[in-house]
């Protein structure tokens, strides 16, 4: 054997020697980063402290704000929905304006451009359904100290992939945004309603139930628990307050509009309620007493009576005559209460 292969031998020996004993530890290798990497910022949505849906009232106070963009039935048909844009109307034209060799596409800053019966505007899936970011508000340049015709633009960030940043163009001639809904608003009608008790609080009265959408009466003084706040599917931004009860089953009331809240007390309203109409039936009659609570009223009755059921007119015109004295009471531009000597003669509407 050579001295070249005796030396390789005696240096494998000493490598398992050294390595095969369990008293040997290998130092463990660890990284450290000296310089921190970035990260992005992350949105932080406002807390909302209203119990309106953006409206012309807040539509500033909408930046930092989630909003989720809700359907629309005719929209989804046609397959498109507008007001989606990738830049702010106001903001092209002024580069139009400066730029005359531009073309004039409005089209061209459309979000997702595409066509359906008809109608232009941006996919109708790509945009709703998804929730936005309100990053900032812009305003036009060119908006003058009074509100009437100022143009406004939501920088808005799709808070769903791909994440792109978007526009959405409104003017003060506008009250209504579109389909647009505050999650934030939902969130606080949530905490109103969500788990309390309300109570049918009319004879005759219901609500429009579940599954069927028919109307069916619920005896007045019902307790009906409310499950949860929900958007009713394909009609623009109605929001629904869902009641259930054990023998009549699954309500719904439309919170936008606002009518069958009106059915609606809470335990302590119901209470108050429930008094009023005691001391009423006391003084005027079971009968009369009805027709107050629910806002009615008819010839015959006093002054006093017409009071407690319509409250007091904006104005009141006294005429005086050789038949005596009539008052007009005005409540607004074309309702009005006729009072010949002291009782109700005449109602219009």
């Amino acid at each position: 054997m050579n001295s070249k292969c005796e030396f390789f031998i005696v240096k494998l020996i000493l490598f398992m020697l050294l390595f095969g004993s369990s008293n040997v530890t290998i130092a463990q290798i660890t990284k450290v980063k000296t310089i921190q990497e970035e990260t992005p910022e992350q949105e932080v949505a406002a807390p909302y402290d209203s119990l309106k849906n953006i409206c012309w009232e807040n539509f500033r106070s909408q930046v930092g704000q989630i909003l989720y963009l809700n359907d629309d039935a005719i929209s989804k048909e046609w397959g498109v929905y507008s007001g989606i844009t990738t830049m702010p109307r106001f903001e092209y034209s002024a580069l139009v304006r400066k730029n005359w060799n531009m073309r004039y596409l409005p089209d061209s800053i459309i979000y997702k451009f595409t066509i359906g019966k008809g109608q232009h505007g941006s996919d109708y899936e790509s945009v709703v359904g998804k929730y936005y970011y309100v990053n900032r508000l812009i305003e036009d340049p060119k908006n003058g100290s009074k509100k009437s015709g100022s143009n406004y633009s939501y920088e808005l960030i799709m808070k769903d992939t791909p994440y792109d940043t978007v526009y959405y163009d409104f003017s003060s001639y506008v009250k209504f945004f579109g389909t647009f809904i505050n999650t934030g608003y939902i969130e606080k009608l949530k905490q109103k309603y969500v788990g309390k008790e309300l109570i049918i609080n009319e004879d005759d009265s219901g609500l429009e139930k579940i599954g069927t959408g028919k109307y069916e009466k619920i005896p007045k003084g019902t307790h009906l628990k409310c499950t949860d706040i929900s958007i009713e599917d394909g009609n623009q931004y109605h929001i629904l307050l869902l009641l259930h009860h054990d023998k009549y089953g699954d309500f719904y009331a439309d919170l936008t509009l606002g009518v069958e809240m009106e059915r609606l007390d809470t335990p302590e309203m119901y209470k108050v309620r429930l008094q009023k109409e005691t001391a009423l039936a006391r003084k005027y009659g079971k009968v009369n007493a009805d027709l107050i609570i629910r806002n009615q009223v008819r010839t015959g009755w006093s002054k006093a009576m017409c009071r407690e059921s319509w409250g007091a007119p904006k104005s009141v015109n006294v005429m005086s005559g050789a038949g005596g004295t009539t008052e007009q009471w005005v409540y607004s531009s074309s309702c009005y209460l006729y009072f010949k000597n002291g009782i109700l003669t005449t109602i219009q509407y």
